[in-house]
């Protein structure tokens, strides 16, 4: 129950082997009761968060002067930037980041790092500021990355799934 004694979306009957979770009232599925808590612990949380997302950018637009009908598109906006790229210049810069969170080394250090590899502060720069990876950078970077060569070509350009 919530704060104000009504239900949450997501609910459990623990009582049998396989536990049946209801979302609103309907039959939505069955888990191990092992897994339960937690799964509907997420599943709740998820929909608070996403209430909130659309109460702030609801917020957001009325503060701004924007037309509240586009909420959802505000969100769809949110959602997606959030969402880990997968491919281009950003999916490269992340990867960077996450090698240097490993290396242990501040950005002082990373950049120096990266420009003994033959990328430049600039260069490595530019990736994080969403600029295409050049075909000359690809060596370096998989020196860098510690990635193959088409794997990074992989990042940068997209797979065919993409």
């Amino acid at each position: 129950m919530s704060l104000r004694n009504e239900p949450l979306d997501w609910q459990v009957n623990s009582e049998e082997a396989y536990v049946p979770v209801y979302h609103k009232g309907d039959l939505v599925g069955f888990f191990k009761e092992e897994y339960i808590n937690e799964i509907i612990n997420y599943l709740n949380e998820d929909d608070v968060l996403k209430k909130a997302l659309k109460i702030a950018c609801f917020d957001l637009l009325q503060k701004t002067g924007g037309d509240t009908s586009k909420v959802n598109s505000l969100i769809k906006k949110y959602i997606k930037l959030s969402e880990r790229p997968k491919y281009g210049s950003r999916a490269i810069a992340l990867l960077l980041k996450e090698r240097q969170k490993e290396l242990d080394l501040s950005d002082a250090e990373f950049t120096k790092f990266c420009d003994t590899f033959k990328v430049s502060p600039s260069e490595l720069n530019n990736i994080y500021i969403g600029e295409p990876v050049n075909d000359n950078l690809l060596l370096p970077l998989t020196r860098i990355l510690g990635i193959t060569k088409d794997r990074l070509i992989e990042v940068r350009d997209g797979s065919n799934n993409d």
